[in-house]
């Protein structure tokens, strides 16, 4: 159980989030001709929050590379539902998109979210050919509180000691690269963890689980390719700044990008946005970057 203080923290998000996100997205289209959507696929036990949508696109030649996505949402908000049209977005690019739910907190506490991400990562990993998804070229995305875990998982699967804590196995998916959109890295720094988010990270948490968060201990020069996105605006703007500065120092192949100006400010997970022209040339931005990393595959061109 949650205090009082966590629990009207977490209702107070879910509220404002939702009515901003609707807010975003009214009016977009649930179908757009270049993408065949497959929605409420179970890939777990849980009937409610086990569940993805696949988006690929109409017209492809062969396998299609494969984009997994982690929401973002504070660890205790979001859905699927609020990132298909994001989804929509990217797989008309090109790329088939896998977009689930995974359980929340307060109803769960760290690991139970990244253990579903593991969960549906292995589901693509062994209904890939179902679907005609190339397992050889899989990028991995996320955002905020799932950049976070984007980049812990990447971190899992590149260092079998840090894999072993969590009792993970490697899935048989080659990534490529990964992107990491306003992501709360370094999630053990002052400010990080506090109000909604100890809904998750809870006391019991910190005080007995602290070295499975401490991600950036385990990262070394084999991390994966990755594209770092933040915005003017954007309020953890300063920790993806910083992790420009570590992977620079750790040797990892990375570009960082910050959106918006003085006259075009943007904020955090601006890109999730449809509407919105600087949005659409970060992700382009960001598909530019994983094409760099395609083996063997063909894609489709806007």
């Amino acid at each position: 159980m949650v205090d009082e203080k966590t629990r009207l923290a977490i209702e107070k998000i879910r509220t404002e989030w939702k009515k901003g996100d609707d807010q975003r997205d009214a009016g977009l289209p649930l179908e757009i001709p270049e993408v065949k959507r497959i929605n409420n696929i179970a890939y777990g036990p849980d009937p409610k929050w086990n569940l993805l949508d696949i988006y690929l696109p109409q017209k492809s030649e062969g396998k299609v590379p494969i984009i997994i996505n982690i929401h973002g949402g504070g660890w205790c908000y979001g859905t699927k539902e609020t990132y298909q049209f994001y989804g929509l977005g990217l797989a008309r690019r090109g790329f088939a998109f896998i977009n689930a739910n995974y359980r929340l907190a307060p109803e769960v506490v760290f690991p139970a979210e990244l253990d579903d991400v593991n969960r549906y990562i292995h589901w693509v990993a062994e209904h890939a050919a179902e679907y005609h998804l190339d397992t050889n070229n899989v990028f991995l995305v996320g955002d905020s509180a799932g950049g976070q875990m984007a980049e812990q998982y990447t971190a899992i699967l590149k260092n079998s000691s840090y894999r072993e804590k969590f009792g993970y196995k490697v899935p048989q998916l080659e990534f490529r690269a990964i992107a990491l959109n306003s992501a709360a890295v370094f999630l053990l720094d002052p400010g990080m963890i506090g109000n909604a988010v100890k809904g998750y990270f809870t006391d019991e948490v910190l005080a007995n689980k602290r070295e499975l968060l401490d991600t950036e201990k385990y990262i070394t020069a084999d991390y994966l390719p990755t594209y770092i996105s933040t915005a003017t605006e954007d309020f953890i703007r300063d920790s993806s700044i910083k992790f420009d500065g570590f992977l620079t120092a750790k040797g990892v192949k990375h570009i960082f990008r910050e959106y918006g100006d003085r006259e075009n400010p943007r904020p955090h997970v601006f890109l999730i946005n449809q509407k919105d022209q600087i949005a659409q040339q970060a992700n382009d931005d960001e598909i530019g970057f994983f094409k760099q990393f395609i083996v063997h595959s063909k894609i489709n061109k806007d």
